[in-house]
């Protein structure tokens, strides 16, 4: 099972994407960037960390951008190639095409999926992503 952070100031955002889940990982949430950075490093330095983070880019205290970079950075400190971190996947409402190529360059993520999250594209992308090995 795979062990994901779920990135959002929504609440019920992250109760449904824990929801479409079910089966597939095993989630944590966290309500903006700042408690995601606190707990990707607790996971890591625990010697358990995240195999998967679903993170919002638009969120209030620190914005998903911001998180990735610090992620990013906590990884390079303890010596993950860069094509070895965990994988990254941005939720955002955000959809032009600059959007999208800045998201996936700040945060170096695996994929983007545009709010709202439908259970069908999020476990297509995720199998994609080689993260579950059926969609339901």
């Amino acid at each position: 099972m795979v062990k994901c952070l779920i990135v959002d100031d929504d609440e019920l955002g992250r109760e449904l994407i824990a929801q479409y889940l079910e089966g597939v990982a095993d989630c944590d949430m966290a309500e903006n960037g700042l408690m995601a950075v606190e707990m990707f490093r607790a996971a890591f330095e625990g010697g358990s960390p995240y195999d998967l983070i679903i993170l919002d880019i638009v969120m209030p205290e620190m914005d998903g951008n911001t998180a990735a970079k610090e992620i990013r950075t906590i990884e390079k400190e303890w010596g993950v190639a860069i094509n070895e971190g965990v994988n990254i996947l941005v939720l955002s409402s955000l959809n032009t095409p600059s959007d999208v190529i800045h998201v996936y360059i700040s945060a170096r993520s695996a994929a983007h999926l545009v709010k709202p999250v439908q259970p069908d594209k999020l476990l297509a992308t995720l199998s994609k992503m080689g993260m579950c090995s059926q969609v339901k």
